[in-house]
Formats: C-alpha cells, structure tokens, sequence
C-alpha cells in the first residue's frame, strides 16, 4: 500500500489558525481529523478505482495519507470547525482565549 502526503496551507490571526488542505476525490467519509493537546492530525485513504482496463499511465497518487501539525499556541478544541468543499478541507481552529493577546491599557493618574 502506497502513502502520500497532502498539500497544506496554515493561516492565523490573532483570534484563529485555519489550516487548508488538498483532498480531490475524496469524499468526507474517507477523511479523518482528530485533535491532541496541540497536534492537528488529518488522515485517510484515496483508494484506486478498479477497472477492466490496463494502465498506461498513471500519475495520481493512491493510499493512505496523514498529515501532523503541531500548533504554537493552544486552542480551544470544543470550538473547532471543519467545512469540506470542492475537494479542500478547511479546519479552523479557535485560539484558546489565555493565548490571544490582551490590550492593556495604561491608566494616567
């Protein structure tokens, strides 16, 4: 069984991360997302599609992928949303509310 690795992109603000990742051909079931500590892992199976017909080229890759991210700050993992469109997979994930950077003010006295 071969593997391969997804293409992805990691964003933040300062109130989120959002991570984008290249999944074409996948359908949601096939793909799995689970969050420890402050490790995103994403994983799953592109699974070939059998034929009758011989191969002559073959370019796409098939098998199992995952994908770890170790985030630099925590998040909040009851706030996390996952949305899967058009074969991309955008995972936002909240930044914990001690993490967000604070405004303070200065009082003059």
């Amino acid at each position: 069984m071969s593997r391969w690795n997804a293409a992805v992109d990691v964003y933040q603000d300062k109130d989120q991360f959002t991570v984008v990742v290249e999944l074409p051909g996948l359908k949601k079931e096939e793909i799995e997302i689970s969050l420890h500590d402050d490790t995103l892992t994403i994983s799953g199976e592109r699974k070939r599609e059998e034929s009758s017909e011989q191969e002559f080229l073959t370019e796409r890759s098939y098998g199992k992928f995952q994908r770890s991210l170790t985030l630099p700050s925590a998040v909040d993992a009851e706030a996390v949303k996952a949305n899967y469109k058009n074969g991309l997979l955008q995972v936002v994930l909240p930044k914990a509310e001690q993490t967000k950077p604070k405004q303070i003010e200065v009082d003059l006295k």
